[in-house]
């Protein structure tokens, strides 16, 4: 009998950031309730399941796919002991039908019976958690351009959002190959009612108890303040084609150390999804709620789904000064950590 591949692709912002962390600490304590994951980390997962299939940082399936080099990853899942294996990488969810079908018979030649788990989030949160993500891809758009063209559906970051978030396409595509009876949606309660309830979620799905698993006690990708969000924005926006090759030139000199620090982390507003935004908003999530709940296993409250009128805030104003003073204050801290960096052993 074939043994359960449980597939948690995502969606982006769902929580995955803190699940994975606590699953990739407890890879023990999984073991011991016969879950095996064969890929520990993110790395493993992009360099064995990713790139094969043309998968680059902040481009998505840019490229074109080799299955050839899905070899490594067919030997890990084949080596790892367990009644039922655990990979999770949130970037799977953008893969197309043929991508697709190559990870299925990828599965299939190791005699796994893949299992889709596709967590979701209430899109007003989501959205302005995305954009901020997609400052890091080098997005130039203000916040609310963005929202705009996502709600008209306009432009490859709009493309790209839903991709990554439309869950009715992302269950078809998967659905399409494996079979929508083997999908799994587990819904991210909000943290402010539960911070550990998607992980007994989670736990249901795959089948351990997560009191046993070691669970990130803080927040694992903090979001910036509207001010911190926009002096990034600009930076991408004067930088134009600058600095071209995204994984030798600009991770390393702006995303790395702005992520690591440099850039301050929630000192002014939050971002909210403005309030002439929430009827659209609402409108999508009722249609995920009512295909979802028809069509998929749900765990959790799909009524989470839908935002309430409390969900959206009026942006906060931006004053140009406060954006001169964050930004002078990553000037700094870009110094204070380029000395840091010119003073550390380099290993010969």
């Amino acid at each position: 009998m074939a043994r359960t591949c449980f597939v948690h692709i995502g969606a982006s912002k769902t929580g995955t950031s803190a699940l994975q962390r606590g699953l990739f600490d407890s890879v023990e304590q999984l073991a011991e309730q016969s879950v095996g994951v064969p890929f520990v980390g993110r790395r493993p997962h992009v360099d064995r399941l990713l790139r094969p299939l043309g998968w680059r940082t902040a481009r998505g399936f840019a490229a074109d796919p080799n299955p050839a080099r899905l070899r490594p990853a067919g030997t890990a899942l084949k080596r790892t002991a367990g009644e039922r294996l655990l990979v999770t990488c949130e970037d799977m969810c953008e893969a197309d039908t043929h991508r697709i079908e190559l990870w299925a018979e990828l599965f299939d030649a190791q005699g796994l019976q893949p299992r889709v788990v596709l967590s979701v989030r209430n899109l007003a949160s989501v959205i302005p958690s995305e954009w901020q993500q997609f400052l890091k891809h080098r997005l130039p758009l203000a916040y609310p351009d963005f929202l705009e063209r996502v709600r008209e559906h306009d432009g490859r970051w709009a493309d790209h959002f839903w991709q990554r978030q439309d869950a009715i396409a992302i269950c078809r595509r998967w659905g399409d190959v494996i079979g929508l009876d083997n999908i799994d949606v587990v819904v991210t309660p909000p943290r402010s009612r539960d911070p550990h309830a998607l992980y007994g979620l989670f736990g249901q799905v795959i089948g351990f108890d997560p009191d046993r698993l070691a669970w990130p006690e803080r927040d694992v990708n903090a979001s910036w303040g509207y001010v911190e969000a926009e002096v990034y924005r600009r930076v991408n926006l004067t930088l134009g084609d600058r600095l071209p090759h995204y994984e030798k030139a600009y991770q390393p000199t702006v995303r790395w150390p702005f992520v690591k620090g440099v850039l301050p982390r929630r000192a002014s507003a939050r971002i909210p999804l403005p309030p002439e935004h929430l009827s659209w908003v609402v409108e999508v999530a009722e249609q995920q709620v009512e295909w979802l709940s028809t069509h998929v296993r749900v765990h959790g409250e799909v009524a989470d789904l839908v935002p309430g009128a409390d969900a959206a805030a009026p942006l906060p104003e931006l004053s140009e000064a406060d954006v001169a003073d964050a930004a002078v204050e990553t000037l700094a801290n870009f110094a204070v950590q380029t000395y840091r960096e010119l003073r550390r052993p380099r290993a010969r």
